[in-house]
């Protein structure tokens, strides 16, 4: 679900005249990519659609969403790239292989000069959003409904997601977790209310932890082998006391770091070693600091001994969202600067949701959101930005890795 961003006509008014195609030269240098770094981004991009095949006939037909999403990725070149939420129809080729070669591999303009951004490897896989458990998940004495899919959805492969990259994927290593059952992890937050618990055995017992998939994508690139450890966690929410979303959430969170630490009961044929390097990546759904998921999760991840201690990524243009919009953000503890998605103010707000993690075997250049406030953008293209921002509630993240040490 799109929640657009609020930006209003005084915010325009009160930029700076004098700010001109100088300064804006200036600041562009910002998004500059070049060779000796590897630029690694996540990008939730919105492109669900209500039904099945619509994202296809949109893209074939030219969608102007894809085209501003696609904008963003063409100025900021990323070498390795996480999209979540673009849906997944198992037909050739993918809908991530049309919008990549339409949209990011375009000789056509756009409305950010970007550059044609070319990416020879592609995985996409199916995913758990949309597909019928035959079980009433959600307890309501309906079990066909989207909330009682293995993860929320309409229809199969619903807000999939794809990894895009211009170095080779070994396609015949990734590893998926798209089936491993909730109750197979130990100590599990199985969801309770009142002291009962929110799931009958029959039910429990055969729920999937994924709401979309856990995939390890290894990339052989000019660091070495990097493995892609990509997620997309259901937001903790649209539930209620028993807060079944925000125990798989958290739990969702927690394989990403059980699967750091090559925990036993995965009872994978090939743990990640403790030497490799590894960058997680994907709409985590979980602020540290602000909004409604269990905190203790994102921040064993965050604070884990193999994930590198480097500052959070930030953005100008976060900053002056929250103060500008207000509600919500006014009670936030976390830094604005950090936000990377744009929420309904009068609830949760704007938070720190997607993340760039890399190992702490690699060695971090810099970081940032793509969330800029007008003026770092030529006049003549600030009418252009807005609708770029406008075309998803989340903004691209990206960390840029030192190649050669």
């Amino acid at each position: 679900m799109i929640r657009w961003l609020v930006l209003v006509g005084c915010f325009l008014a009160g930029l700076s005249p004098s700010f001109g195609q100088e300064e804006a030269a200036k600041t562009d240098s910002r998004w500059a990519k070049d060779d000796s770094f590897i630029r690694i981004a996540t990008f939730n991009v919105s492109l669900n659609r209500p039904a099945a095949g619509r994202l296809r006939d949109d893209l074939q037909a030219g969608d102007d969403q894809a085209k501003r999403v696609a904008a963003v990725i063409r100025l900021l070149q990323p070498d390795i790239l996480l999209l979540n939420e673009v849906d997944y129809d198992g037909r050739t080729p993918s809908t991530a292989e049309l919008f990549a070669r339409r949209y990011l591999d375009s000789s056509d303009p756009d409305v950010l000069d970007g550059k044609p951004c070319k990416y020879e490897y592609i995985f996409t896989a199916p995913v758990n959003t949309g597909v019928p458990s035959g079980l009433d998940i959600n307890q309501n004495g309906k079990p066909d409904e989207p909330d009682d899919a293995w993860g929320y959805g309409r229809f199969p492969g619903q807000y999939g997601m794809a990894v895009l990259s211009k170095f080779r994927i070994d396609q015949e290593a990734v590893v998926s977790l798209q089936e491993f059952l909730w109750s197979d992890m130990p100590g599990a937050r199985r969801p309770a209310a009142d002291g009962s618990e929110f799931f009958p055995d029959a039910v429990w017992n055969k729920l999937r932890l994924s709401s979309k998939s856990f995939w390890d994508v290894p990339i052989q690139t000019p660091l070495g082998k990097v493995h892609f450890l990509v997620s997309h966690p259901t937001p903790p929410a649209f539930d209620g006391p028993e807060d079944r979303n925000g125990c798989r959430n958290a739990d969702e969170i927690r394989l990403i770091k059980d699967y750091i630490e090559g925990a036993p009961y995965l009872a994978l044929e090939r743990p990640l070693s403790k030497s490799a390097a590894f960058v997680v990546a994907g709409d985590l759904n979980s602020d540290a600091n602000d909004g409604g998921s269990q905190a203790e999760a994102i921040e064993s991840l965050l604070n884990h001994p193999r994930v590198a201690d480097i500052p959070a990524p930030t953005s100008l243009g976060a900053k002056a969202a929250a103060k500008r919009q207000a509600g919500a953000n006014q009670k936030h503890s976390g830094p604005a600067e950090q936000d990377t998605g744009d929420f309904n103010d009068r609830s949760v707000g704007n938070l720190r949701v997607d993340y760039v993690l890399p190992s702490s075997n690699l060695t971090v250049k810099d970081s940032g959101v793509f969330w800029p406030e007008l003026d770092e953008f030529a006049p003549q293209k600030r009418q252009d930005l807005l609708q770029v921002l406008r075309a998803s509630d989340h903004h691209l993240v990206w960390v840029d890795i030192v190649v050669g040490k």
